[in-house]
C-alpha cells in the first residue's frame, strides 16, 4: 500500500500547531512498516516528519499564494504527483480535497470554521470554499474527526455525509506524564519563583480568551490573597502583542509570567508541574480541546470551557465554565484551590480519562476505515 500525505499547504510551517497529526502519522509509520508513506512538502518546510525507513519526503518548490495557484496545484500538479507515486490513497490533513482525481481521499477535519466562521480562514482558502464548498467535502471517501460532537455537527449540516465520517478519538504524546514532587519544585523555582501556578495554554490568541483568564486570575487573587502565579504559554502572534502589553498596568503583573519560544521538553515539564490548567477557550476546535489531555495525562486538574468537544474529551475529570463569565472562572479557581479532596479526585479521574485516548485505539480505528476505503 502506498499512502500519500498532502502537506504542501503548510508553506514552510510545521506539520501542525499541536503535535497530534505529527505524532499520529509517525505512529502509523512504525505500526505498519510494510506500508510506504509519502509526505508532500514545500522545500524548506520546518516540519518534524517521521524518520522511519518507510517514510519518504517529497519536496516541491511550488508556492501557493493565490486562488489560482491553489487551483493549479489541486487540479493539475497534485494529480500528476499521485500518478507518479502510484498512490493507493491520499490523506488530506487540512480540510481540503481535490476533485481532479479518483484516488480515494481521507479528509481530516477539526472544526467547521469553513462553514460557520469562514472569515477566520486565509483569503485563498475562504474563496475556495465559497466557490466549491460542499464539492470539496463530498469528494472525500471518508472524513476523519476526533470527536463524536464534531461528527454530529457535520452530519447535521450535511446529512449526506452520515455514512462517510469516522471518529478515531485521538491521543497525546507519551512524553506527557506525571513527575515527582521534587521535580515539580525544581520547575517552579525556574519559572514561578518557587510558587505554585495556574497554567494557561493559548498565547495571545483572542479566541483562546487570555484576557478573560487574566481578569479571572485578578478576581482570584483579590478574593484569596494567595501567592499563586499565572503562567501563560503557547503561540504568540506579533500583530496581537498589544494584548500582553496591557499587563504593564495590571495590578498583579508581578504574578503573571509570559513564556515564549519554549521547547517541547520545557512545555511538558511546565504542564506537569502546574497546580491546574485553565483553558476557558471562546472558540474550540478538536485540537484545542485535546489540550485537556496533555494535563490530565500528567495528573494535573483542568478548568475548561463547557463546549461539547471539551466535555467529550474531559468527561467528569474537569471543572467546566462558561468562557465569557470571568467570575465563574475565578470561582472555579478558588474552589479548586481550597478543596484538596477535589484536587485529588480530578487528578485520579483525569489519568483514567486520558488513558482512554491512546495511540493503539486511535490507529486501529483509522486503519480499519482505511482498508474499507481502499
Amino acid at each position: 500500500m502506498r499512502i500519500v500525505v498532502n502537506s504542501i499547504y503548510l508553506q514552510g510551517e510545521p506539520l501542525k500547531s499541536t503535535s497530534f497529526l505529527e505524532d499520529f502519522l509517525g505512529f502509523l509509520c512504525i505500526k505498519y512498516p510494510e506500508t510506504q508513506f509519502y509526505f508532500l512538502v514545500n522545500k524548506g518546510t520546518d516540519g518534524h516528519y517521521p524518520s522511519s525507513a518507510n517514510a519518504s519526503i517529497i519536496t516541491t518548490d511550488y508556492t501557493i499564494n493565490s486562488f489560482v495557484s491553489l487551483k493549479i496545484w489541486s487540479s493539475i500538479k497534485l494529480p500528476m504527483v499521485l500518478r507518479k507515486l502510484n498512490a493507493s490513497v491520499l490523506i488530506q490533513p487540512f480540510g481540503l480535497t481535490t476533485i481532479a482525481t479518483n484516488i480515494p481521499q481521507i479528509l481530516f477535519m477539526y472544526d467547521l470554521t469553513w462553514m460557520q466562521k469562514p472569515a477566520l480562514l486565509p483569503p485563498t482558502f475562504r474563496l475556495l470554499h465559497r466557490v466549491f464548498g460542499q464539492k470539496i467535502i463530498q469528494k472525500s471517501a471518508q472524513i476523519v474527526t476526533l470527536s463524536q460532537s464534531l461528527q454530529q455537527q457535520l452530519i447535521n449540516q450535511l446529512p449526506v455525509l452520515a455514512t462517510k465520517t469516522t471518529v478515531i478519538g485521538g491521543a497525546i504524546s507519551s512524553v506527557f506524564q506525571p513527575i515527582s514532587s521534587e521535580h515539580k519544585q525544581q520547575i517552579k523555582n525556574v519559572y514561578a519563583d518557587g510558587r505554585s501556578y495556574f497554567l494557561f495554554i493559548g498565547g495571545n490568541d483572542p479566541s483562546k480568551n487570555v484576557v478573560g483568564v487574566i481578569k479571572a486570575f485578578s478576581s482570584f487573587k483579590r478574593w484569596q490573597k494567595s501567592n499563586m502565579k499565572l503562567l501563560i504559554m503557547g503561540p504568540f502572534t506579533p500583530q496581537k502583542e498589544d494584548m500582553l502589553k496591557k499587563l504593564s498596568s495590571y495590578k498583579y503583573k508581578d504574578d503573571v509570567v509570559v513564556l515564549k519560544n519554549l521547547s517541547k521538553e520545557q512545555t511538558v515539564l511546565i504542564t506537569a508541574s502546574a497546580f491546574a490548567l485553565i483553558v476557558p477557550y471562546l472558540h474550540v476546535t478538536e485540537e484545542s480541546a485535546m489540550t485537556l489531555l496533555t494535563s490530565m495525562q500528567c495528573g494535573v486538574p483542568v478548568i475548561a470551557s463547557n463546549f461539547e468537544a471539551m466535555t467529550e474529551f474531559g468527561g467528569d475529570s474537569c471543572l467546566y465554565v462558561s468562557p465569557d463569565e470571568t467570575d465563574e472562572i475565578a470561582n472555579k479557581m478558588k474552589h479548586l484551590y481550597r478543596d484538596e479532596q477535589l484536587q485529588t479526585t480530578l487528578k485520579v479521574n483525569g489519568l483514567q480519562q486520558a488513558a482512554l485516548y491512546n495511540w493503539d485505539n486511535t490507529a486501529n480505528k483509522f486503519w480499519d476505515m482505511l482498508l474499507k476505503v481502499i
